[in-house]
């Protein structure tokens, strides 16, 4: 149901979060499952409820926010 994704140290993705929303694609930001507040280059995928051409284009529109911020 759901894939769990970490970046690299130092990448924030609410910042990548609301960047993707202007896209429209979602997904949760990992530190909501830290109680220790880490987990802030994590985010969770959720995979159970679209077609695989929108989780095709989902991952396109990701992957291009992500090229846009860089390293």
């Amino acid at each position: 149901m759901f894939l769990w994704a970490r970046l690299p140290e130092g990448c924030d993705t609410k910042e990548i979060l609301s960047r993707c929303l202007e896209r429209n694609v979602a997904f949760v930001p990992g530190k909501e499952f830290f109680p220790d507040g880490s987990g802030e280059n994590t985010m969770r995928l959720n995979f159970s409820n679209a077609s695989p051409e929108k989780i095709e284009e989902g991952i396109r529109r990701l992957g291009e926010v992500l090229k846009e911020m860089g390293p």
